[in-house]
């Protein structure tokens, strides 16, 4: 439960996955992506071995909260740069609904640094890899679910060479070649100072582009990173309409602050829900998945009266 005034309100079931639940032996499950498939709640879960290896698994659900696993992960097979600097550890999965198709944004690490990768499913058990869009060091990136001034559009975020960074937009004209890139001009704040990256797909809403992210703020003792949310220009969304300076959720529960990485509560998609909540699903510690609840209009709301 949360304030009556908070602008998100967690699940009194949190949390909603664990390694325990899943139907193998697994580390940890965490920083799903999210989407409407089929009639069906779909959540493209980022699952660690005791290795630490990481695997993707499709997870589906008719209520948006109670989850089936599959016991196999999904089949996407190496691509050239991989092969050539071995296996790459790919996470943090978002989904995004373009012209008919869905795409999957996601971050590779390869011994060159960290990079931007993408592909393409149509049901969401083989992937077809489309050629790499970033070069080193890059990730968060986040497919905008239409084009804009008649380009695609994505969010993402470079890196610094001490690890810092803020969310930029770029564009392309056919998924691959990518440029025209602006930083947002949002608010860097004390809880967002380190890094400030992107979570969901945008929403498109009357208000402008819809974006929960996520910012990294320093501590005496960890990096702790929570949630915002902002209004982007329709047209532009390197313009930020609105975005308060307050984050929108912060690691408070146990299964937030205790598990693989402590006091990380980090999104990577949200589904609207038949009866028009927003889902927002997010990972606890790196280790466990969690649910957040709200509206669309509580979220727009906020953004225009702080």
């Amino acid at each position: 439960m949360g304030k009556k005034e908070d602008p998100l309100i967690r699940y009194e079931g949190n949390p909603i996955l664990t390694p325990e639940q899943m139907p193998f032996r697994c580390y940890s499950v965490f920083n799903a992506g999210a989407i409407r498939f089929k009639d069906e709640y779909l959540l493209l879960l980022r699952v660690e071995d005791y290795s630490r290896r990481t695997d993707f698994y499709v997870a589906t659900s008719k209520d948006g909260i109670n989850f089936s696993v599959r016991s196999e992960p999904i089949n996407y097979p190496l691509t050239e740069i991989e092969k050539r600097y071995r296996k790459g550890h790919r996470f943090d999965m978002r989904i995004t609904y373009l012209e008919n198709t869905y795409y999957v944004c996601h971050a590779l690490w390869l011994d060159p640094g960290c990079m931007i990768a993408m592909a393409k499913t149509e049901d969401f058990v083989n992937f077809e890899p489309l050629p790499y869009t970033s070069v080193p060091s890059n990730r968060n990136a986040v497919l905008f679910p239409e084009k804009i001034n008649g380009l695609y559009a994505r969010l993402e975020r470079p890196q610094n060479i001490d690890g810092s960074g803020i969310m930029w937009v770029s564009y392309s004209p056919d998924l691959v070649y990518w440029g025209k890139s602006m930083p947002l001009d949002i608010p860097v704040t004390p809880w967002s100072g380190k890094k400030i990256g992107a979570g969901t797909v945008p929403i498109k809403t009357r208000e402008g582009w819809l974006e929960i992210y996520h910012g990294v703020g320093g501590t005496c003792s960890t990096e702790n990173y929570y949630l915002g949310v902002a209004l982007l220009d329709l047209d532009d969304p390197s313009r930020v309409i609105a975005a308060p300076r307050e984050c929108i959720l912060a690691a408070e529960k146990e299964y937030e602050c205790i598990g693989q990485v402590p006091n990380v509560v980090f999104t990577c998609g949200a589904i609207e829900t038949d009866d028009g909540k927003l889902n927002i699903y997010y990972g606890g510690a790196d280790t466990r998945i969690c649910l957040a609840q709200t509206t669309i209009d509580t979220l727009i709301d906020y953004c225009l009266k702080r």
